[in-house]
């Protein structure tokens, strides 16, 4: 057995050198054709995708196309948007004085009508001009019923005019005693306010040379001035020597006395004439206003010691506590209407002139899932906002039928229905296309493409209405034509409305 074993290894070592021998060879075979080898790959690769290419370019079977049947139906054109919604009026309450807070009678949620006071400070930590503001509003309103109410003011007129009366005619006669030539009371007149005139100019002069006056009598400015002076005090004594004459008697200081007490009196009667006629027929309305203006002034600063509504609505937010501190515009309340909701939202100018007041609007809420809600437009903004990517200009819609589940602060997406269009022919939009400036749309017939030019109408996010073109119902229009019949190598770009 040993000497069989031994046999049999030396035949198996003068095998391995031959074995050896052939397997390089085989390596060295594979190494020279590879690059053919290759080559030969892609060549049949690049004619097995052209045969592909080719068999389904020459397909006319209508599977490779996407269809639809043109309908005749409804269509409503929409434009979409989302806003914030909002209670019919809004209000933030501060406070508008320091103090601590003594009484707070509503919280959140609460219903208050228009005037009602929410909360209110302690008076023995108001500010002192607020507590003395209590006093007035005291005075305001006795003054303003007693204006109303009373014939005081208007007696005391009266007698104020009598007194008056009789005070002119006491001084008329002392007035008129100095008249002797009995001359006429208009040329008197004149005469002394042209006496009285140089006068005033003559003292004017006098002061002018006062400040000249230490100066040399030759010097220019101090000639100037006297020369003035002279000139003025010789108008001024021509103008009294007149007056004289007119008069018969010299006017001197007791003539002027009581010429300038006529003139007193005589403004005096004529300012109780004036009061007379203002309150005679009752009392005068600038009087009560002003007496009104004096009562809202003092109310005003009385109710800075509470915070009070201002409009009919809801407690939405309640912050102050018995107890506590406040300072001037602190926080206090916040008011909501809710009886009536909005959302504004923002329309591009594309879509505005499609949007116009008395449109129904549908909203949907993120918050409330399974329900649509309608609406209405009730403003439209003429006046547009630069918004950097473009001009928006701004709507509010009127939920019509909202309930306790809408809450101002929510998003709500809204599609404004701008067109309503009842039994037309319509096709996808997608299947619209815009060729050379024209709109055309894919017919399929008898297993063939056939491009149509026609004329489109309204839209909606989905469809277009077709108002002209070789289009009837029920044919199959196509949605996705190929790209080869097109010489720009690719489909017509689809028409946006």
């Amino acid at each position: 057995m040993a000497k069989k074993q031994i046999e049999e290894n030396l035949e198996k070592k003068e095998k391995k050198p031959v074995l050896k021998k052939k397997i390089y060879s085989i390596i060295y075979w594979f190494k020279e054709k590879r690059v053919r080898w290759v080559l030969a790959i892609l060549v049949l690769a690049l004619l097995l995708v052209w045969v592909l290419i080719s068999l389904r370019s020459r397909s006319n079977s209508s599977d490779e196309y996407q269809t639809t049947l043109v309908d005749r139906g409804d269509l409503i054109a929409i434009v979409g948007a989302t806003g914030i919604v909002e209670a019919r009026q809004t209000a933030e309450l501060s406070w508008q004085t320091t103090g601590r807070v003594d009484h707070v009678f509503y919280g959140i949620n609460d219903e208050v009508e228009e005037g009602e006071i929410l909360a209110e400070l302690a008076d023995n930590t108001l500010p002192q001009s607020v507590i003395l503001a209590q006093s007035d509003l005291v005075n305001a309103r006795k003054d303003l019923d007693e204006l109303i109410n009373s014939n005081t003011e208007s007696a005391e007129a009266y007698k104020t005019l009598l007194e008056a009366e009789l005070d002119l005619r006491d001084a008329e006669d002392d007035r008129d005693l100095w008249n002797y030539n009995g001359a006429n009371w208009d040329r008197i007149y004149a005469a002394r306010a042209e006496f009285i005139r140089f006068e005033e100019e003559l003292k004017l002069k006098q002061s002018t040379f006062e400040a000249v006056d230490d100066r040399p009598a030759d010097d220019p400015q101090f000639i100037e001035a006297k020369d003035a002076l002279d000139a003025s005090r010789f108008s001024r004594d021509k103008a009294l020597r007149n007056l004289n004459y007119i008069l018969g008697k010299a006017f001197d200081q007791q003539v002027a006395e009581d010429f300038a007490d006529y003139d007193i009196a005589l403004s005096r009667l004529q300012d109780a004439q004036r009061d007379w006629e203002r309150v005679k027929d009752g009392p005068n309305a600038d009087d009560i206003s002003a007496a009104e203006a004096r009562l809202a002034a003092a109310e005003a600063t009385v109710s800075l010691g509470w915070v009070q509504a201002p409009f009919s609505g809801t407690v939405t937010r309640a912050y102050p506590k018995v107890g506590d501190y406040v300072s001037t515009g602190e926080a206090g309340f916040r008011i909501d209407d809710l009886s009536e909701l909005f959302v504004k939202v923002d329309i591009s100018e594309v879509d505005i002139n499609r949007v116009s007041v008395g449109q129904s609007v549908e909203l949907s809420f993120d918050a409330i899932t399974g329900k649509l809600y309608e609406g209405k437009v009730t403003e439209v903004s003429s006046v547009g906002s630069d918004t950097g990517s473009g001009v928006d200009f701004e709507v509010t819609l009127k939920i019509v039928d909202p309930d306790n589940q809408v809450r101002p602060g929510m998003t709500a997406a809204v599609n404004i229905v701008v067109s309503e269009i009842n039994d037309v022919l319509i096709v996808p939009s997608r299947a619209v296309r815009l060729n050379n400036s024209k709109r055309i749309v894919y017919l399929l017939k008898d297993g063939k493409l056939l491009e149509v030019e026609v004329e489109t109408g309204a839209s909606s996010d989905t469809e277009t209405q077709i108002t002209k073109g070789d289009v009837t119902e029920g044919d199959l229009v196509v949605l996705n034509p190929p790209v080869f019949i097109h010489s720009n190598g690719g489909p017509p770009p689809f028409v946006r409305q």
